[in-house]
């Protein structure tokens, strides 16, 4: 058929790019012309195109390549804890930043509470193309998350992975990079460190950086550390006016038992703070006296300790921007196996330290100058 053979041929310009939108198209006439046909055939070529969305044409100025037809929407819940606290609020940036612009968000706030996240993933489940899930990692939830992956629904789990769910999961290495800090802290001579954290051991990330601080502890020679570890209830452990007075409790008696502690593992900076607020009003200088390792889980509270405490920093938007590249790849059609993709977090330990003898010998030399007249 040569009218296919014509509106074949000006479809290839056209989808090529050779042609792109706007561009005027010969006339019937001149079509007819070129390819040595008649008009008529000419004429069930350029509707042919028409009928394909490829051309329109306009009343007294001609036939024209159409404009693309806009992309169709695209629906991404992301079902989080909270959308305006770090880290959560850095992986939305991350995710946003590597969706194009039809994918829209659709955040769902958990408050942490499995109830919630239940029932935002049975409506998400026919509200959304595809899943992001900072998920609470409840034990109630695990058959109902594997249910919607059975169905088909494309989910990428970041910073934790629920346990025995097989899926995609963005997060960070949280064994080998607590490790990295502790064996910083027993490389300066530590052996009595303490690991203040949350009572929610089900909770992956929580329980590898209980479990490096356990192998710490075995390399420190230490095998008994029910005296050194405090847990805390999970949903109290952002509550500071609480944790500030847990902690002094908590250090008072560690720092007063025959082998004192040198030194504290904190699960995240909530802790971080309330110790550093609890040695205040103990008079405990940090580092010089108390070194603190934290997971730099909330910088805002950062402001002034970022130079006296060690740090462990995740790559919390760059782990946002991988598992949205991974979730459009599944929306998009892609079948690939599930993947945990891992990344350590970077640790800046605190500024060298003086010792607490020249802290003494600094202290009393200041004294001596406000004794001279």
């Amino acid at each position: 058929m040569k009218w296919k053979h014509i509106a074949d041929a000006i479809r290839a310009q056209i989808e090529g790019g050779d042609l792109p939108p706007g561009t005027p198209l010969p006339s019937e006439t001149e079509l007819a012309q070129q390819y040595g046909v008649c008009r008529v055939t000419a004429h069930r070529a350029m509707f042919e195109l028409q009928r394909l969305g490829l051309v329109v044409r306009k009343r007294k100025s001609g036939t024209f390549v159409a404009e693309p037809p806009p992309a169709k929407p695209v629906f991404v819940a992301a079902v989080f804890p909270f959308v305006h606290d770090y880290p959560q609020v850095e992986y939305l940036r991350g995710i946003r930043s590597a969706l194009p612009d039809q994918y829209n968000l659709l955040l769902c706030e958990t408050h942490n509470d499995p109830h919630r996240e239940a029932q935002y993933l049975r409506r998400m489940q026919h509200e959304a193309d595809g899943i992001i899930i900072y998920p609470t990692c409840d034990p109630k939830n695990t058959a109902l998350i594997q249910r919607l992956l059975e169905g088909g629904k494309p989910i990428v789990c970041v910073d934790r992975q629920p346990d025995g769910v097989r899926c995609d999961v963005v997060m960070t290495d949280n064994y080998q990079s607590s490790l990295t800090g502790l064996r910083y802290l027993l490389d300066e001579g530590h052996r009595a460190i303490a690991h203040f954290t949350d009572d929610v051991l089900y909770v992956s990330s929580i329980r590898e950086r209980y479990e490096a601080y356990l192998q710490a502890m075995r390399e420190a020679g230490n095998e008994d550390v029910s005296l050194l570890v405090r847990f805390f209830p999970l949903h109290e452990s952002i509550k500071l006016d609480y944790l500030v007075q847990a902690m002094y409790d908590a250090l008072f008696t560690l720092l007063h038992q025959p082998h004192p502690v040198t030194a504290v593992f904190c699960l995240h900076d909530y802790y971080m703070v309330a110790v550093l607020e609890a040695c205040d009003r103990m008079g405990v200088a940090v580092p010089e006296e108390l070194e603190v390792l934290s997971f730099a889980d909330a910088p805002p509270l950062m402001t002034r300790v970022t130079r006296s405490v060690h740090r462990l920093v995740q790559q919390v938007y760059e782990m946002g921007r991988t598992a949205a590249l991974r979730l459009k790849r599944r929306i998009e059609g892609e079948v690939m196996p599930s993947e945990v993709i891992t990344t350590l977090a970077s640790f800046y330990p605190a500024e060298r330290i003086l010792r607490r003898e020249n802290v003494s010998l600094r202290r009393i030399s200041s004294q001596d100058k406000e004794e001279e007249p």
